[in-house]
């Protein structure tokens, strides 16, 4: 039940950025700084950074979106690729994809918290 609340919450709060058609100047340069740099300040082997594209075209995904939280709100969410490739659909912030393995996530956050009490 607890799973299915969180969800719902979660999805309720994706659907809300979903409606949002334009976001700040200073949102939309955080945007670009994501989508060109995804390593962010980690370097690897003197790797120049990724972008998102290039990083889907490597691992051959062909579609995702990306919610940002910041102070426990969605501070922008974006889709990229292709929701179905065949129908020529895109990915927005309104597809649905299912879950997979979030449940360790989420499981290691409550760990962490029920550790500092």
């Amino acid at each position: 039940m607890r799973k299915t609340a969180l969800l719902l919450v979660l999805w309720l709060q994706v659907s809300q950025v979903g409606a949002q058609i334009s976001y700040s100047k200073e949102t939309l340069e955080k945007i670009k700084e994501v989508e060109h740099n995804i390593t962010g300040r980690v370097i690897l082997n003197n790797a120049p950074p990724s972008t998102i594209a290039e990083r889907m075209a490597k691992y051959k995904v062909k579609g995702m979106s990306i919610a940002v939280i910041h102070d426990y709100k969605i501070a922008w969410a974006k889709g990229y690729g292709w929701a179905d490739e065949a129908e020529k659909r895109r990915v927005t912030t309104e597809t649905l994809f299912e879950p997979g393995s979030i449940s360790k996530s989420l499981n290691a956050v409550g760990i962490l918290k029920l550790d500092r009490h």
